[in-house]
């Protein structure tokens, strides 16, 4: 009996709490507020570091050095910087999607494409603390474009290179063996066998494409034994950027050859030093093209330019214009690597019979 009153106790204890929390009234009003803290301890000076790069003074000095660069000049944006295949390097949106295109997916054509600006190689700042350093979209190594081999200038200029590279090796045109007629309706007939010991020029575009820079400071893209220069170190932007002068260095991209003193400092005379070598490069690069007119694999002349002839040459002939090719279209006349470039050139003129 005492055990049956205990447990009925303890049930009715049980229900009495639970009535009272399920009774329980509104909240009361807060009471009065408390006295004021006493102050903290004074905080570090806010950071003036956005003005070291965008002060009216700088900003305006960049912009208008840019304004003197082929980047902004745009020339070709218009016309190839919408195309799937070329925007990568030749409009602001082209390069920024594909930076973040997703690996194995084609890109595609861009319907409202823009000249090359700030945007397309400075992205947003990682923070906003103290020793900000200039943002840039990629310094990853680069891929090249022509046959995958990994160039590493382990820098900034990794971001000038992802564009300034050959687009397509020798071995593509070593290895066209037939070409095809072209018909709208799909209907493509052989047109010609390449011979056994010949080369196929197939387009008056053929070449390595604009700017095998990448390919030539690090001494490969023609035939011809491989070399890297001292200049690869140095990178693209020590010449082309550094120390501006009132039309070149910085953000115009012109190289200024002040920059150039910091290693050749027994050089006394840095444009005439320059201008020598490269007159004398230009001598034979131009003996080179005019053997190759001969030859039919380049149209024009030394005043309105050359430019490749579509046609079937010998292996001899192409080897010598494929490196003509990948000279002329570097535009450094020599500098980027002289020890490459002149096996480029001796190479040439052995194929092509020169003295």
């Amino acid at each position: 009996m005492s055990r049956k009153i205990s447990l009925l106790a303890i049930l009715m204890m049980a229900l009495m709490v639970m009535f009272t929390v399920s009774c329980e009234g509104p909240a009361g009003a807060d009471g009065a507020e408390g006295a004021v803290g006493a102050v903290g301890p004074e905080g570090p000076a806010a950071t003036l570091a956005c003005l070291d790069c965008h002060s009216a003074a700088n900003m305006d000095g960049i912009e208008e050095m840019y304004a003197l660069s082929q980047h902004s000049i745009g020339a070709t944006t218009a016309y190839a910087g919408g195309r799937a295949d070329c925007s990568r390097c030749h409009s602001s949106e082209g390069f920024r999607n594909f930076l973040a295109a997703t690996p194995g997916v084609d890109p595609s054509d861009i319907d409202y494409q823009t000249v090359i600006s700030c945007a397309t190689c400075h992205a947003n700042h990682r923070s906003l603390e103290d020793d900000l350093d200039v943002p840039l979209r990629t310094v990853a190594p680069i891929v090249g474009i022509a046959d995958g081999t990994i160039y590493d200038f382990e820098g900034p200029s990794n971001l000038c290179g992802t564009c300034h590279q050959s687009r397509r090796a020798y071995t593509y045109y070593e290895e066209i063996d037939s070409v095809w007629t072209d018909d709208v309706n799909g209907d493509d007939s052989l047109d010609f066998v390449v011979p056994e010991g010949s080369v196929y020029i197939n387009s008056s575009h053929a070449g390595p494409h604009h700017g095998p820079q990448v390919n030539t400071l690090f001494g490969d893209g023609g035939y011809g034994t491989s070399s890297v220069g001292t200049h690869a170190s140095a990178g693209c932007t020590t010449c082309h950027m550094g120390e501006a002068g009132l039309t070149e260095g910085g953000h115009s991209f012109w190289p200024n050859v002040d920059n150039c003193m910091e290693c050749h400092t027994t050089v006394t005379d840095m444009a005439a030093f320059l201008e020598e070598k490269q007159a004398a490069f230009n001598t034979r690069l131009g003996a080179i093209a005019e053997a190759l007119v001969v030859a039919g694999a380049l149209s024009g002349d030394a005043t309105e330019g050359y430019h490749p002839h579509v046609a079937v040459v010998t292996e001899d002939v192409f080897k010598a214009f494929y490196n003509y090719m990948v000279m002329y279209e570097d535009h450094s006349h020599g500098v980027h690597n002289p020890g490459y470039f002149n096996t480029l050139l001796t190479g040439a003129e052995l194929w092509l019979g020169l003295p």
